[in-house]
């Protein structure tokens, strides 16, 4: 997802994080809130009860889930 997707996101989106890390955490959020900041680093965190934190960059981001047909 490019940064200017990523400041489109609102409260109650879902994204799918893509871990860098050989997807070893990747996984569908919903988002609470969201910061982005001019580098495209991403502050997220999910409504309750979820209360998930992810930091993240806007290109790990993405509306649907790699390989998926959505």
């Amino acid at each position: 997802m490019k940064i200017k997707e990523a400041r489109n996101l609102k409260a109650g989106d879902r994204v799918y994080w893509n871990d860098p890390d050989e997807g070893t955490c990747s996984k569908w959020l919903t988002i609470g809130t969201i910061e982005v900041t001019d580098d495209g680093e991403c502050f997220i965190s999910g409504p309750a009860p979820e209360y998930d934190e992810l930091e993240c960059y806007a290109h790990e981001l993405s509306r649907e889930k790699p390989n998926s047909r959505a």
